[in-house]
């Protein structure tokens, strides 16, 4: 692998013409089909470079990565169940694919962390979070993790591909109100 690769960040790697050959597991996205309800803007590939391209340069390279990688799982999980298209378990799939991604990379030292943030990108809507009601003491926990706040970028970046009625930006803000 060329060397050169390890100098480009997520956000070069969407724009790099052999994008395919680098990242084959997000490339696997194009045509992943996603609830047209919460995913206007198409399927999980256009989705995730949408993502990505709400980043700035400056990012945390953890955040890039994790905005990266967030939904690879899908491509391995997508199914239609009675007309409705479903990928569950993506963010458990996705998060064991990342360490094997990173190390081609170079990445091995955020390892950890990105398979944190693409694990747990779906937090805010599992905890289903209602407006007025407190969060758990589990779930503050949770939100006292070092890495919370990046997780929180992400979630945001996510929120800001979703061209439709998934509320995740809402969730967040919720969670947000009460910490």
């Amino acid at each position: 692998m060329n060397n050169k690769i390890y100098l480009l960040s997520p956000i070069a790697l969407v724009s790099a013409a052999n994008f395919e050959e680098l990242v084959p597991e997000v490339a696997a996205l194009k045509g992943v089909q996603q609830p047209p309800q919460y995913h206007a803007e198409g399927d999980a590939f256009v989705h995730t470079c949408l993502a990505v391209n709400s980043l700035s340069d400056s990012t945390d390279e953890r955040i890039q990565w994790a905005v990266l990688l967030h939904d690879i799982g899908k491509s391995l999980t997508t199914r239609c169940v009675n007309g409705r298209w479903q990928s569950h378990d993506h963010d458990k799939i996705g998060a064991d694919m990342v360490p094997t991604i990173l190390q081609r990379f170079g990445k091995e030292q955020i390892s950890a962390d990105v398979v944190w943030l693409v694990r747990h990108h779906h937090f805010a809507l599992s905890w289903g979070i209602q407006q007025g009601k407190p969060l758990s003491r589990k779930q503050r926990r949770f939100c006292q993790h070092p890495l919370f706040p990046l997780l929180i970028q992400v979630v945001k970046a996510d929120a800001a591909a979703s061209y439709g009625e998934s509320g995740k930006g809402f969730l967040v803000d919720q969670i947000l109100s009460q910490l």
